[in-house]
C-alpha cells in the first residue's frame, strides 16, 4: 500500500465519517488513496493542528493476523530508522474500532513513477543524485538489518524543492521488509511472526530480483538489484525488460536474461563507467553485485563526481 502523491488535490474522495479516528489524536481531512491493503487518509494531529498521514489497514483485514504484522514491521522499521530519506513514522496503534493504522510525515512532491511520467528519461546526473539518495536510504535499513523488498518507482518519493533548491527523496512503504539480522542496537523490529516460505514470490514483478524471482532467500543486495532496475529506467526511459509483458514471462526473464546496458535506449548518452555501474547492479548472482546500497552509492557517487568535473 504505497504512499500516493500528496500534491495532487484532485483525488479528494467521497466524505469520510468523522468517527473514522475515533480512539486516536487524529482527525480526518480527505483520503488520498484506496488499495487492496488498506486506505490512506490525509489527517490532522488535533492538539497539534500538525498535518499527518494516517495508513489504514482494511476493516476486514484487521482479522488477518500476517496482515497486522506486516504493518507493525514496517510502522517499527521506520520509525526507529530515523533517516533523511526515509519517511518517517510517528505512531502506530488501533482506532476505537479495531483498525489498524501508522502515521506518517505529510510529504509534498510526486513519486519518480509519477517524475518519470511528466519528463521521460532524466539527465544521467540528476538520475545519479536521486538513486544515490535512494542508497542512502537503503543503507540506513540494511545497516539494521532490514530489507525493503519492494523498491520501485512507485515507493520513491522525491519531495518539493527546498530552499536551496534541493528536492530529497524519500524511500517509501516498508509494507513486505524482511527483518534478516535484528541487531542488538535496537533499531530494528522483532521479526515477523510469520515469515515467508521458501519458494514464495514477493515483490513486484518488474523489480523482481533473481532470487525473489526463484523463491530464494533475500538479503542487502535484493535492494541492490531493484535500485539498479529504477536508475536504468530513469535512464531509459523504460525498463530492462520492457518487451516483456507476461508475468511469468517476466519473472523468467529477471531469473535468467542479461538484457541489453541502458545506453542502448537513453534518449542522452550514457557514460560507459555508469553502464557499468548498472549491469553490475544487475548481476543474476548476488556475489557479483555491489554488496549493499552504500557500496552501489559510492560508486554512483564517484561516476558523478566525474561527470561534474568535480
Amino acid at each position: 500500500m504505497a504512499l500516493p502523491s500528496h500534491d495532487d488535490c484532485r483525488c479528494s474522495a467521497p466524505e469520510l465519517s468523522d468517527t473514522l479516528l475515533y480512539g486516536t489524536p487524529y482527525r480526518p481531512v480527505r483520503r488520498l488513496g484506496r488499495g487492496g491493503m488498506g486506505e490512506v487518509i490525509e489527517a490532522a494531529h488535533v492538539g497539534l493542528d500538525k498535518p499527518v498521514v494516517v495508513k489504514l489497514l482494511h476493516r476486514d483485514l484487521n482479522r488477518e493476523p500476517r496482515l497486522v504484522e506486516r504493518m507493525r514491521v514496517e510502522a517499527q522499521s521506520l520509525a526507529r530508522l530515523a533517516h533523511p530519506n526515509l519517511v518517517m513514522v510517528t505512531d502506530f496503534g488501533r482506532t476505537a474500532e479495531g483498525r489498524t493504522f501508522l502515521v506518517m510525515e505529510r510529504l509534498y512532491g510526486r513519486t519518480m513513477r509519477e517524475e518519470l511520467a511528466a519528463r521521460g528519461a532524466l539527465p544521467p546526473l540528476e538520475a545519479l543524485d536521486l538513486v544515490t539518495q535512494t542508497l542512502a536510504g537503503l543503507a540506513a535499513a540494511h545497516g539494521a538489518g532490514i530489507v525493503h523488498r519492494d523498491v520501485k518507482l512507485e515507493n520513491l518519493f522525491v519531495c518539493d524543492a527546498d530552499a536551496r533548491g534541493r528536492r530529497v527523496v524519500k524511500v517509501l512503504d516498508f509494507g513486505i521488509a524482511k527483518v534478516v539480522a535484528p541487531r542488538g542496537d535496537g533499531r530494528a523490529p522483532a521479526p515477523s511472526l510469520y515469515q515467508t516460505e521458501e519458494g514464495v514470490l514477493v515483490g513486484t514483478p518488474r523489480y523482481l530480483s533473481p532470487e525473489q524471482a526463484c523463491g530464494l532467500a533475500v538479503d542487502a543486495r535484493t535492494d541492490v538489484y531493484a535500485a539498479g532496475v529504477v536508475l536504468y529506467t530513469l535512464l531509459a526511459g523504460r525498463g530492462p525488460f520492457e518487451h516483456v509483458k507476461r508475468v511469468p514471462d517476466l519473472v523468467r526473464a529477471h531469473a535468467s536474461e542479461v538484457p541489453a546496458p541502458p545506453s542502448c535506449h537513453a534518449p542522452r548518452p550514457v557514460p560507459p563507467e555508469l553502464d557499468r555501474a548498472v549491469m553490475r547492479a544487475l548481476e543474476k548472482r548476488p556475489e557479483l553485485r555491489f554488496p549493499d546500497a552504500a557500496a552501489f552509492a559510492d560508486e554512483l557517487s564517484r561516476i558523478a563526481a566525474a561527470l561534474s568535473g568535480g
